[in-house]
């Protein structure tokens, strides 16, 4: 295992952040309807009847424990008692329709509970063979409840499939917790969506309506800097995909004591993100615990060593955002949701001596998962606004399959809550994680931490649910995001314990593409910063469309996600015309992912012609289509200097450096009976071909940034 790196640590918090599958505590108001009432708030029966009991606990009607009139149920588990998530639940049927946005209510007091997630609320969509469907979860932590009455709230959407809802008031800690006047409200019924036939669905970039005046751009969440790899591997996987998908936002991983040789290797990575102008947001995991302000301001002194060393040794302007911890974790995943105060104090430690060294590195808060936890953000506006440089928090869209059309305005309306919190204070906000469902079984004794959908014939559709969440966050006005994660953590990373997200497989010596690769590439390839996002609105809610002018050359991409089951029409208006009015098209299909051997990107489908500031075309059905004009059609120059020499395992190939500013990579042929054969991408100058021979002839050809090739 390499320098610095601890897998039982990062271990135990990857697991404690995959064991809480959440979805949103803020449902969206989407298309009105008034809210129905489904389960009335009311006191509990002494018997506590029409509520089923779930595990070894003491379950009880508490008459002396009361919220005004109304008696609460309690449940307590003694200190020597199994902790398996006991509790009260109960099932309501009835007039449930996709979509709807449900509410789940109850009041909590506690006392005792000696660890999170104590006691919390669950809304769970179960189907009619009794599976769950989805859920969703309140506020959890062991302080819930602790000093007073406190309102817990549960939100999510019927999803399809779902034949009843589940209210479940359960406590996961030793101690007891009471609860009452638990409550359901129906908040809205979506409007159902017309069928708009062949009619040409209008789309206009509002001019005046800019949500985000210098985005960062699309990018990952990346993994990779802190595990070994070849040269080989560098030059012909990692270096050559990053330099393909060419993102221009990166969250990275990091530990605040790592040692130098560690170091040394996430700086060497740093630095080839410099070649693709790629901002950096550095997170850490797991603070340590500290017993005084000495030990406080050490930690932060050894913090900004370690930041100063990657912006000032090695010159990486670009690290711009730090955050002190993962998703709020402190020894326990999300455990210092329940102790904002402490974050605050290291975050403001951190901010002080950072500071001191006039370092420009701004921190984030809070980094909370899920969407259920972002009302920590709320209170860090309100307590560490001024120490804080931009906000962020992570979500998953475990609430929501990828072929749901309904997700989009949903995401929209979650992300716009956080951007309009952070704009409240002059701040950003950063979507530093986010990915389709999450699988999180365990089989055969390993976690499985990786998307459900992978390795299904759903696969090819997560690629325009990810489509969707950034067509989102460009209308809502992020700054930037990472989809979770550019590459899957190696097999051995832990024992038990796999973690499968990657656009690409690094598995054994398995290194493919997956479906994602060919769409979410384009969009982190494309939708580069700086850039202004623009708001765009559709006349056609299964026309999803994002804008992004890029600075400063004005050129424009343009996303479109078609949710029609019918090739569509479409006229794009854009506020201003730009530099170039051919915009190339690329067409990502789910039903047709073309792989390729090495993670090339495939070329433009056509051009699409702008005339009088629009754009016209037509889109294929359930498609992901990039319009952009942010290219230069000039192919790089011929490669000279080809030379193939015997290696001791096959043939070595040489050829001169291209010159070419804009280089991505080179792809390298064999000729096979007068036919280029494409064999390697890489960006060094050499390969060795292990099945060449002597008399094997070669073709190299320059790939640009903008996808073409030379000659």
């Amino acid at each position: 295992m390499s320098a610095g790196l601890r897998p039982a640590r990062w271990l135990s918090l990857l697991l404690a952040c995959a064991a809480l599958l959440a979805s949103s505590s803020k449902a969206a108001r989407a298309n009105g309807g008034e809210p129905v009432t489904i389960l009335a708030a009311a006191p509990f029966a002494p018997d506590l009847a029409g509520w089923e009991r779930v595990g070894a606990a003491e379950f009880a009607c508490d008459a002396e424990m009361r919220r005004g009139a109304a008696a609460a149920a309690r449940i307590r588990i003694a200190p020597e008692g199994e902790l398996a998530y006991q509790q009260l639940r109960k099932d309501i049927a009835g007039d449930l329709l996709d979509g709807d946005e449900i509410q789940a209510s109850v009041y909590v007091r506690s006392e005792g509970l000696d660890q999170s997630p104590g006691a919390y609320l669950a809304l769970e969509f179960v189907g009619a063979d009794g599976s769950r469907v989805s859920i969703a979860h309140s506020k959890a932590s062991r302080e819930n409840g602790s000093r007073d009455w406190e309102r817990l709230v549960a939100s999510g959407s019927v999803p399809k499939g779902a034949a009843l809802v589940r209210v479940s008031l359960i406590l996961h800690a030793h101690g007891t917790a009471w609860f009452t006047e638990p409550a359901l409200v129906r908040l809205s019924r979506m409007d159902p969506w017309p069928d708009l036939g062949d009619r040409v669905r209008s789309v206009r970039v509002d001019p005046d309506q800019i949500t985000q005046e210098r985005f960062g751009g699309v990018g990952f969440h990346a993994f990779h800097h802190v595990f070994p790899a070849t040269q080989e591997e560098l030059d012909e996987v990692i270096y050559k995909r990053w330099r393909e998908l060419n993102p221009s936002f990166v969250r990275m991983n990091d530990e605040w004591d790592y040692d130098r040789a560690m170091m040394d290797r996430i700086a060497m990575h740093m630095e080839r993100m410099k070649r693709t102008g790629t901002e950096i947001y550095l997170t850490s995991w797991n603070p340590p615990p500290v017993h005084s302000d000495d030990e406080l301001a050490a930690w932060a002194r050894r913090v900004a060593d370690n930041l100063e060393f990657y912006v000032r040794t090695h010159g990486v302007q670009k690290l711009k955002t730090y955050c002190m911890t993962n998703e709020l974790t402190m020894g326990a995943w999300a455990s210092l949701a329940s102790d904002l105060g402490l974050f605050r104090r290291y975050h403001q430690a951190l901010y002080d001596e950072l500071r001191r060294r006039k370092l420009p590195v701004g921190l984030l808060a809070t980094d909370a998962s899920p969407e259920s936890y972002w009302h920590t953000l709320e209170w860090a506006a309100e307590h560490m606004d001024s120490i804080t440089a931009i906000y962020g928090g992570h979500h998953y869209f475990n609430d929501r399959g990828p072929k749901d059309e309904r997700f989009y305005p949903a995401f929209l309306h979650r992300l716009q809550w956080a951007v309009g919190l952070a704009r409240r204070m002059n701040k950003d906000f950063i979507l530093g994680e986010f990915g389709a469902k999450q699988d999180n079984r365990r089989l055969d004794g390993v976690t499985q931490d990786r998307c459900v959908f992978f390795e299904t014939p759903d696969e090819p559709f997560v690629t325009l649910q990810l489509a969707e969440a950034v067509i989102a966050a460009l209308n809502a006005g992020v700054y930037g995001m990472g989809y979770w994660t550019f590459i899957d953590l190696p097999d051995d990373f832990a024992k038990g314990y796999i973690n499968r997200w990657g656009v690409f497989r690094w598995s054994g010596k398995d290194r493919s593409t997956r479906a994602i690769y060919y769409g979410y590439g384009l969009l982190t390839r494309y939708l580069r910063g700086p850039g202004k996002a623009y708001a765009v609105h559709s006349d056609d809610p299964r026309v999803r469309v994002g804008a992004l002018q890029h600075e400063p050359d004005r050129t424009w991409t343009v996303v479109v996600v078609n949710r029609n089951d019918t090739p569509t029409r479409v006229e794009i208006a854009l506020p201003s015309a730009g530099p170039r009015a051919d915009f190339r098209r690329y067409v990502y299909l789910p039903s047709k992912v073309k792989h390729h051997p090495f993670g090339d990107l495939p070329g433009p489908s056509g051009v699409a012609s702008l005339h009088n500031r629009t754009l016209k075309d037509q889109v294929p059905p359930m498609s992901l289509t990039v319009y952009t004009s942010a290219y230069d059609p000039r192919p790089p120059a011929r490669v000279t200097g080809i030379r193939a020499s015997a290696s001791t395992v096959g043939m070595r190939v040489t050829w001169t450096a291209s010159r070419a500013p804009d280089l991505c990579y080179y792809r390298v042929y064999r000729i096979e009976r007068g036919v280029p054969v494409q064999i390697r991408s890489t960006i060094a100058a050499s390969i060795v071909d292990a099945d060449g021979k002597a008399g094997s002839t070669y073709l190299v050809r320059a790939v640009d940034t903008s996808g073409n090739e030379g000659p």
